[in-house]
């Protein structure tokens, strides 16, 4: 009898572990993911598996990575569960991280605010994630990485963040 009792309390408490384990904000409690596009956002890696970048906070000093050998870098890492960005600290870095929704990035404003360049198109959106680059050609912020990312992962990406609201 008290073992079945010790089991009503673990099964509830395991559950709730892997909920919020390291699955991520975006996986869900078996770390099942709607679209390849939501997995690359929550967890820097495709259904064909983790996705090299290079830059970033301090992805220079550390192998090409922020987490330092065997970790990864996702964008909700930076921009949130959300997309909506905001400021926080990463590796003892302020960070301000803007609103990827593609809402914003194609909208005449970004987070309510004019724009330094023009909307983003989704030829643009993949310069910027793959090359740092702005879609009038300036340099995004050196904290943005940039990622070796297929095509197809890109299209994925860019669905996703479509999506968010």
């Amino acid at each position: 009898m008290k073992s079945y009792k010790i089991a009503l309390l673990l099964v509830p408490l395991a559950l709730l572990v892997t909920a919020c384990g390291p699955l991520g904000w975006g996986g869900s409690l078996f770390g099942r993911y709607r679209s390849n596009g939501e997995r690359i956002y929550f967890t820097g890696t495709s259904a064909n598996g983790p996705i090299r970048y290079s830059g970033g906070v301090t992805g220079g000093m550390m192998g090409g990575g922020m987490m330092g050998s065997g970790g990864q870098l996702a964008c909700a890492d930076c921009h949130g569960p959300d997309g909506r960005g905001g400021r926080h600290l990463m590796h003892m870095t302020v960070m301000d991280a803007p609103d990827i929704r593609w809402s914003t990035l194609s909208g005449a404003e970004h987070g309510g605010e004019e724009m330094d360049h023009p909307p983003y198109t989704p030829e643009t959106f993949k310069q910027a994630v793959t090359q740092g680059l702005e879609p009038d050609g300036n340099r995004l912020d050196p904290a943005m990485p940039r990622w070796q990312m297929s095509d197809k992962d890109l299209d994925d990406l860019l669905e996703f963040l479509k999506s968010l609201k």
